[in-house]
Protein backbone atom coordinates (compact mmCIF):
# COMPACT_ATOMS: atom_id res chain seq x y z
CA UNK A 1 0.00 0.00 0.00
CA UNK A 2 0.81 3.75 -0.19
CA UNK A 3 -0.50 5.27 2.81
CA UNK A 4 -0.39 9.12 3.30
CA UNK A 5 0.19 10.58 7.11
CA UNK A 6 -0.55 14.35 7.89
CA UNK A 7 1.54 15.81 10.35
CA UNK A 8 1.46 19.43 11.74
CA UNK A 9 5.13 19.55 11.40
CA UNK A 10 8.21 17.68 9.54
CA UNK A 11 10.77 15.91 9.83
CA UNK A 12 9.97 14.92 13.32
CA UNK A 13 12.99 17.29 14.79
CA UNK A 14 11.00 20.54 13.53
CA UNK A 15 8.44 20.41 16.49
CA UNK A 16 7.98 18.71 19.75
CA UNK A 17 4.38 17.97 19.49
CA UNK A 18 2.45 14.73 20.21
CA UNK A 19 1.15 13.83 16.60
CA UNK A 20 4.69 14.14 14.62
CA UNK A 21 5.94 11.80 17.02
CA UNK A 22 2.94 9.29 16.37
CA UNK A 23 3.45 9.75 12.51
CA UNK A 24 6.73 9.26 13.02
CA UNK A 25 6.80 6.38 15.04
CA UNK A 26 3.74 4.75 12.66
CA UNK A 27 5.63 5.48 9.44
CA UNK A 28 9.13 3.75 10.69
CA UNK A 29 6.51 0.54 10.96
CA UNK A 30 4.98 0.92 8.16
CA UNK A 31 8.02 0.90 6.01
CA UNK A 32 9.65 -1.48 7.71
CA UNK A 33 6.57 -3.87 6.58
CA UNK A 34 7.35 -2.97 2.61
CA UNK A 35 4.88 -0.32 2.71
CA UNK A 36 5.59 3.24 1.08
CA UNK A 37 4.63 6.00 3.12
CA UNK A 38 4.13 9.69 2.48
CA UNK A 39 4.10 12.46 5.14
CA UNK A 40 1.81 15.52 3.90
CA UNK A 41 3.13 18.87 6.21
CA UNK A 42 2.79 22.31 5.92
CA UNK A 43 2.43 22.43 1.98
CA UNK A 44 5.16 19.69 1.15
CA UNK A 45 4.77 16.30 0.42
CA UNK A 46 8.12 14.39 2.15
CA UNK A 47 8.34 10.87 0.35
CA UNK A 48 9.19 7.76 1.15
CA UNK A 49 12.61 8.63 0.08
CA UNK A 50 12.94 11.57 2.30
CA UNK A 51 12.68 13.98 -0.65
CA UNK A 52 10.42 16.72 -0.08
CA UNK A 53 8.27 18.52 -2.54
CA UNK A 54 5.80 21.36 -2.81
CA UNK A 55 2.20 21.23 -2.86
CA UNK A 56 0.75 24.65 -2.83
CA UNK A 57 1.21 25.79 -6.71
CA UNK A 58 3.05 29.10 -7.52
CA UNK A 59 0.37 31.94 -7.24
CA UNK A 60 -0.35 34.36 -9.74
CA UNK A 61 -1.19 38.23 -8.43
CA UNK A 62 -5.12 36.96 -7.87
CA UNK A 63 -4.56 33.98 -6.70
CA UNK A 64 -2.19 35.35 -3.95
CA UNK A 65 -5.00 38.52 -3.17
CA UNK A 66 -7.88 35.43 -2.76
CA UNK A 67 -5.27 33.92 -0.18
CA UNK A 68 -4.80 36.88 1.94
CA UNK A 69 -8.74 37.02 1.56
CA UNK A 70 -9.29 33.51 2.76
CA UNK A 71 -6.69 33.88 5.51
CA UNK A 72 -8.52 37.18 6.81
CA UNK A 73 -11.56 35.75 6.79
CA UNK A 74 -10.21 32.42 8.69
CA UNK A 75 -9.70 34.48 11.63
CA UNK A 76 -12.77 35.11 12.58
CA UNK A 77 -14.32 31.60 11.88
CA UNK A 78 -12.89 28.61 14.63
CA UNK A 79 -12.78 25.90 12.26
CA UNK A 80 -10.23 27.86 9.66
CA UNK A 81 -12.11 26.42 6.41
CA UNK A 82 -9.86 27.80 4.44
CA UNK A 83 -6.99 26.15 5.59
CA UNK A 84 -8.81 22.98 5.47
CA UNK A 85 -9.57 23.48 1.64
CA UNK A 86 -5.85 24.21 1.20
CA UNK A 87 -5.23 20.76 2.83
CA UNK A 88 -7.51 18.75 0.89
CA UNK A 89 -5.77 20.82 -2.42
CA UNK A 90 -2.83 19.87 -1.29
CA UNK A 91 -3.51 15.65 -0.94
CA UNK A 92 -5.14 15.96 -4.12
CA UNK A 93 -2.00 17.08 -5.46
CA UNK A 94 -0.31 14.66 -3.13
CA UNK A 95 -2.35 12.23 -4.65
CA UNK A 96 -1.81 13.37 -8.74
CA UNK A 97 2.28 12.89 -7.97
CA UNK A 98 2.03 9.08 -6.94
CA UNK A 99 -1.62 7.71 -5.98
CA UNK A 100 -2.32 7.44 -2.40
CA UNK A 101 -4.37 4.24 -1.20
CA UNK A 102 -5.28 5.54 2.02
CA UNK A 103 -4.90 8.38 4.43
CA UNK A 104 -4.41 8.88 7.45
CA UNK A 105 -5.12 12.09 9.53
CA UNK A 106 -6.48 13.74 12.92
CA UNK A 107 -9.27 15.32 13.61
CA UNK A 108 -8.96 19.03 14.68
CA UNK A 109 -11.01 21.36 12.61
CA UNK A 110 -13.13 19.14 10.51
CA UNK A 111 -10.57 19.40 8.16
CA UNK A 112 -10.70 15.33 7.85
CA UNK A 113 -14.47 16.15 6.89
CA UNK A 114 -13.08 18.37 4.07
CA UNK A 115 -10.45 16.19 2.49
CA UNK A 116 -12.92 13.15 2.18
CA UNK A 117 -15.14 15.00 0.58
CA UNK A 118 -13.42 16.85 -1.66
CA UNK A 119 -10.70 13.61 -2.63
CA UNK A 120 -10.69 10.54 -3.83
CA UNK A 121 -8.62 8.94 -1.15
CA UNK A 122 -10.08 6.57 1.63
CA UNK A 123 -9.58 8.76 4.94
CA UNK A 124 -8.90 7.22 8.17
CA UNK A 125 -9.59 9.56 11.35
CA UNK A 126 -7.30 9.19 13.80
CA UNK A 127 -8.65 11.10 17.56
CA UNK A 128 -5.73 12.54 18.69
CA UNK A 129 -7.53 15.12 21.12
CA UNK A 130 -10.94 16.42 19.96
CA UNK A 131 -11.66 19.92 20.59
CA UNK A 132 -14.94 19.26 22.93
CA UNK A 133 -12.72 18.15 25.34
CA UNK A 134 -10.66 20.81 26.09
CA UNK A 135 -10.69 22.34 30.00
CA UNK A 136 -13.04 24.99 30.69
CA UNK A 137 -11.22 28.33 30.90
CA UNK A 138 -12.43 32.06 30.70
CA UNK A 139 -12.14 33.50 27.68
CA UNK A 140 -14.10 36.37 25.52
CA UNK A 141 -17.33 36.19 23.87
CA UNK A 142 -15.29 36.06 20.35
CA UNK A 143 -13.05 33.36 21.55
CA UNK A 144 -15.41 31.31 22.50
CA UNK A 145 -17.60 31.61 19.84
CA UNK A 146 -14.75 30.28 17.68
CA UNK A 147 -14.47 27.74 20.34
CA UNK A 148 -17.86 26.52 19.55
CA UNK A 149 -17.56 26.86 15.40
CA UNK A 150 -14.73 24.46 15.46
CA UNK A 151 -16.85 21.66 18.09
CA UNK A 152 -19.57 22.53 15.01
CA UNK A 153 -16.78 21.62 12.58
CA UNK A 154 -15.73 18.37 14.16
CA UNK A 155 -18.66 17.00 15.18
CA UNK A 156 -20.27 17.39 11.59
CA UNK A 157 -16.87 16.00 10.31
CA UNK A 158 -16.72 12.89 12.89
CA UNK A 159 -20.28 12.25 12.03
CA UNK A 160 -19.40 11.50 8.40
CA UNK A 161 -16.27 9.82 9.16
CA UNK A 162 -16.17 6.23 7.02
CA UNK A 163 -13.06 5.28 9.26
CA UNK A 164 -12.42 6.06 12.92
CA UNK A 165 -9.36 5.40 15.17
CA UNK A 166 -8.30 6.05 18.89
CA UNK A 167 -5.94 5.69 21.00
CA UNK A 168 -8.35 4.40 24.27
CA UNK A 169 -11.31 3.71 24.84
CA UNK A 170 -12.22 6.55 26.93
CA UNK A 171 -12.03 9.33 24.15
CA UNK A 172 -13.88 6.80 21.91
CA UNK A 173 -16.51 6.95 24.25
CA UNK A 174 -16.48 10.31 25.16
CA UNK A 175 -16.70 11.59 21.53
CA UNK A 176 -19.55 9.20 20.82
CA UNK A 177 -21.63 10.05 23.26
CA UNK A 178 -20.45 14.23 22.79
CA UNK A 179 -21.23 14.27 19.32
CA UNK A 180 -24.31 11.41 18.59
CA UNK A 181 -21.72 9.47 16.84
CA UNK A 182 -22.83 5.81 15.19
CA UNK A 183 -20.11 5.12 12.87
CA UNK A 184 -20.80 3.46 9.84
CA UNK A 185 -16.76 1.78 9.25
CA UNK A 186 -14.12 0.33 10.68
CA UNK A 187 -13.66 1.68 14.43
CA UNK A 188 -10.81 0.63 16.32
CA UNK A 189 -8.64 1.11 19.81
CA UNK A 190 -5.28 1.39 19.08
CA UNK A 191 -3.00 3.23 21.54
CA UNK A 192 0.03 5.31 20.16
CA UNK A 193 3.09 3.19 19.74
CA UNK A 194 6.45 4.30 20.44
CA UNK A 195 9.92 2.71 20.10
CA UNK A 196 11.85 1.68 23.02
CA UNK A 197 15.07 3.05 23.78
CA UNK A 198 18.04 0.89 24.37
CA UNK A 199 19.44 0.34 28.19
CA UNK A 200 21.97 2.59 28.51
CA UNK A 201 19.06 5.35 28.33
CA UNK A 202 16.50 3.82 30.98
CA UNK A 203 16.34 5.11 34.40
CA UNK A 204 17.77 3.38 37.46
CA UNK A 205 17.64 4.37 40.97
CA UNK A 206 21.21 4.28 41.42
CA UNK A 207 22.12 7.04 38.63
CA UNK A 208 19.46 9.48 39.97
CA UNK A 209 18.88 12.58 42.13
CA UNK A 210 17.03 11.66 45.26
CA UNK A 211 15.41 14.75 45.33
CA UNK A 212 14.30 15.94 42.62
CA UNK A 213 10.95 15.97 40.05
CA UNK A 214 10.42 16.50 36.60
CA UNK A 215 7.82 17.66 34.32
CA UNK A 216 8.06 17.87 30.96
CA UNK A 217 5.32 19.63 28.63
CA UNK A 218 4.17 23.29 28.17
CA UNK A 219 3.56 25.73 31.03
CA UNK A 220 0.20 26.51 31.09
CA UNK A 221 -3.09 25.31 32.82
CA UNK A 222 -4.21 22.68 30.48
CA UNK A 223 -1.19 20.91 31.48
CA UNK A 224 -1.46 21.86 35.15
CA UNK A 225 1.84 23.60 35.53
CA UNK A 226 -0.40 25.40 38.06
CA UNK A 227 -1.02 22.14 40.17
CA UNK A 228 1.96 21.28 40.24
CA UNK A 229 3.96 24.54 41.25
CA UNK A 230 1.43 24.45 44.20
CA UNK A 231 2.05 20.53 45.02
CA UNK A 232 5.32 21.29 45.40
CA UNK A 233 5.46 24.17 47.88
CA UNK A 234 3.51 21.46 50.13
CA UNK A 235 5.95 18.79 49.41
CA UNK A 236 8.79 21.16 50.45
CA UNK A 237 7.14 21.16 54.26
CA UNK A 238 7.98 17.68 54.18
CA UNK A 239 11.32 17.21 51.92
CA UNK A 240 12.75 20.31 52.31
CA UNK A 241 15.96 18.82 49.86
CA UNK A 242 13.45 18.75 46.92
CA UNK A 243 13.60 20.43 43.87
CA UNK A 244 11.88 20.60 40.54
CA UNK A 245 12.72 21.01 36.89
CA UNK A 246 10.43 22.01 34.55
CA UNK A 247 11.00 21.76 30.71
CA UNK A 248 8.72 22.62 27.89
CA UNK A 249 7.24 26.39 25.99
CA UNK A 250 6.16 28.92 28.41
CA UNK A 251 2.63 29.52 26.85
CA UNK A 252 1.46 31.08 30.37
CA UNK A 253 -1.34 30.79 33.42
CA UNK A 254 -4.10 33.06 34.16
CA UNK A 255 -4.57 34.54 37.10
CA UNK A 256 -7.68 35.26 39.08
CA UNK A 257 -7.81 38.71 36.68
CA UNK A 258 -8.00 36.77 33.57
CA UNK A 259 -4.55 38.18 33.13
CA UNK A 260 -1.96 36.03 31.24
CA UNK A 261 1.47 35.25 33.59
CA UNK A 262 4.18 33.80 32.16
CA UNK A 263 6.54 31.59 34.08
CA UNK A 264 8.37 34.48 35.96
CA UNK A 265 5.57 36.10 36.63
CA UNK A 266 3.74 33.70 37.68
CA UNK A 267 6.16 32.11 40.37
CA UNK A 268 6.95 35.47 41.55
CA UNK A 269 3.07 35.41 42.33
CA UNK A 270 2.42 32.05 43.50
CA UNK A 271 5.88 30.27 45.12
CA UNK A 272 7.39 32.11 48.02
CA UNK A 273 10.67 32.79 47.53
CA UNK A 274 12.60 29.30 48.97
CA UNK A 275 10.04 27.31 46.85
CA UNK A 276 11.30 29.59 43.61
CA UNK A 277 14.84 29.07 44.20
CA UNK A 278 14.32 24.96 44.13
CA UNK A 279 12.96 25.38 40.30
CA UNK A 280 14.09 25.46 37.21
CA UNK A 281 12.58 26.12 34.72
CA UNK A 282 14.46 25.49 31.13
CA UNK A 283 12.03 26.08 28.29
CA UNK A 284 12.03 23.35 25.36
CA UNK A 285 14.81 21.21 24.98
CA UNK A 286 16.11 18.88 22.43
CA UNK A 287 14.39 15.18 22.62
CA UNK A 288 18.36 13.75 23.55
CA UNK A 289 18.36 16.30 26.57
CA UNK A 290 15.07 15.58 28.29
CA UNK A 291 16.14 12.11 27.59
CA UNK A 292 19.45 12.57 30.65
CA UNK A 293 17.21 14.92 32.60
CA UNK A 294 14.03 11.92 32.88
CA UNK A 295 17.78 9.56 34.17
CA UNK A 296 18.52 12.18 36.81
CA UNK A 297 15.28 12.46 37.78
CA UNK A 298 13.86 10.51 40.78
CA UNK A 299 10.16 10.92 39.57
CA UNK A 300 8.64 12.46 36.61
CA UNK A 301 4.99 13.97 36.94
CA UNK A 302 2.14 14.43 34.18
CA UNK A 303 0.14 16.82 35.88
CA UNK A 304 -2.19 17.67 32.96
CA UNK A 305 -6.13 18.44 33.53
CA UNK A 306 -6.89 16.44 30.30
CA UNK A 307 -5.13 13.83 27.85
CA UNK A 308 -5.58 11.80 25.27
CA UNK A 309 -2.39 9.25 24.90
CA UNK A 310 0.51 11.86 25.51
CA UNK A 311 3.60 10.93 24.57
CA UNK A 312 5.36 12.97 27.52
CA UNK A 313 3.71 9.22 29.66
CA UNK A 314 4.56 7.22 26.85
CA UNK A 315 8.37 8.78 26.85
CA UNK A 316 9.11 8.26 30.20
CA UNK A 317 7.64 4.58 30.68
CA UNK A 318 9.78 3.66 27.73
CA UNK A 319 12.66 4.68 29.72
CA UNK A 320 11.58 2.74 32.92
CA UNK A 321 10.64 6.14 35.13
CA UNK A 322 9.10 6.04 37.95
CA UNK A 323 5.77 7.76 36.79
CA UNK A 324 3.12 9.86 38.50
CA UNK A 325 0.14 11.04 36.72
CA UNK A 326 -2.89 12.85 36.87
CA UNK A 327 -6.55 10.82 36.50
CA UNK A 328 -7.60 12.29 33.21
CA UNK A 329 -10.38 9.80 31.52
CA UNK A 330 -8.15 7.07 29.66
CA UNK A 331 -4.99 7.59 31.93
CA UNK A 332 -5.80 3.97 33.88
CA UNK A 333 -5.92 2.70 30.18
CA UNK A 334 -1.78 3.41 30.09
CA UNK A 335 -1.46 3.06 33.54
CA UNK A 336 -2.40 0.52 36.72
CA UNK A 337 -2.04 3.15 39.71
CA UNK A 338 0.00 1.48 42.46
CA UNK A 339 1.70 -0.85 39.65
CA UNK A 340 2.91 0.63 36.32
CA UNK A 341 2.78 3.98 37.67
CA UNK A 342 0.48 6.11 40.06
CA UNK A 343 -2.42 8.38 39.73
CA UNK A 344 -3.72 11.30 41.53
CA UNK A 345 -6.69 13.58 41.09
CA UNK A 346 -6.98 16.09 38.38
CA UNK A 347 -6.09 19.56 40.00
CA UNK A 348 -5.49 18.36 43.55
CA UNK A 349 -2.01 19.48 44.49
CA UNK A 350 -2.71 18.24 48.12
CA UNK A 351 -3.85 14.81 46.79
CA UNK A 352 0.06 15.28 43.96
CA UNK A 353 2.18 15.98 46.69
CA UNK A 354 1.08 12.97 49.13
CA UNK A 355 1.81 10.89 46.15
CA UNK A 356 5.35 12.54 45.53
CA UNK A 357 6.18 12.22 48.85
CA UNK A 358 4.92 8.35 49.58
CA UNK A 359 6.88 7.33 46.61
CA UNK A 360 10.24 9.44 47.58
CA UNK A 361 9.83 7.86 50.60
CA UNK A 362 10.51 4.13 49.20
CA UNK A 363 13.24 3.64 46.42
CA UNK A 364 12.41 0.37 46.59
CA UNK A 365 9.05 0.80 45.58
CA UNK A 366 9.86 3.43 43.13
CA UNK A 367 12.18 0.73 41.32
CA UNK A 368 9.54 -1.75 41.36
CA UNK A 369 7.12 0.78 39.59
CA UNK A 370 9.72 1.59 37.18
CA UNK A 371 10.45 -2.04 35.97
CA UNK A 372 6.49 -2.69 35.78
CA UNK A 373 5.92 0.32 33.34
CA UNK A 374 8.81 0.00 31.51
CA UNK A 375 7.46 -4.15 31.06
CA UNK A 376 3.92 -3.02 30.38
CA UNK A 377 4.94 -0.44 27.67
CA UNK A 378 7.14 -2.89 25.64
CA UNK A 379 4.21 -5.43 25.71
CA UNK A 380 1.47 -2.85 24.65
CA UNK A 381 2.47 0.67 23.48
CA UNK A 382 6.06 -0.70 21.43
CA UNK A 383 5.63 -0.08 17.79
CA UNK A 384 6.13 -3.45 17.49
CA UNK A 385 2.37 -4.63 19.53
CA UNK A 386 0.73 -1.56 18.09
CA UNK A 387 1.92 -1.39 14.46
CA UNK A 388 0.14 -4.65 13.17
CA UNK A 389 -2.82 -3.44 14.88
CA UNK A 390 -2.99 -0.49 12.86
CA UNK A 391 -2.06 -1.73 9.64
CA UNK A 392 -5.54 -4.13 9.89
CA UNK A 393 -7.21 -1.63 10.67
CA UNK A 394 -5.84 0.31 7.32
CA UNK A 395 -6.46 -2.57 5.57
CA UNK A 396 -9.92 -3.25 7.12
CA UNK A 397 -10.81 0.64 6.17
CA UNK A 398 -9.75 -0.11 2.19
CA UNK A 399 -12.01 -2.64 1.72
CA UNK A 400 -14.80 -0.60 3.45
CA UNK A 401 -14.41 2.02 1.07
CA UNK A 402 -14.11 -0.32 -2.04
CA UNK A 403 -17.89 -1.51 -1.20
Amino acid sequence: MHIGLCSPHWPPSAAANGIVSYVSAIRDFLMSQGHSVSVIAEGQLFDPDGRSLPLAERQGHLDAWVGRLVRRTDRWRGNLPGLGRSVAAQVRTAHRISPIDILEMEESFGWCGIVQRRTRVPVVTRLHGPYFLKPELCRPPNEERRDGQRCEAEGAALRGARSLSAPTRAILDATCRHYRLAPCGPTAVIPNPIPIPCEVHRWNIDGCDPNRILMVGRFDYPKGADTMLAAFVRLLAARPDACLTLVGPDIGVRNASNRLLNFEEYALANLPPSARARVTFTGPLAPEHIMQLRREAYVTVLASRLENFPYALLEGLAQGCPMISTAWPGSDEILVDGFSGLLTPVGDPDALAARLQWLMNDPGRASRIAANGLRSCRERFSIEAVGPAMLRHYEASLRASKQ
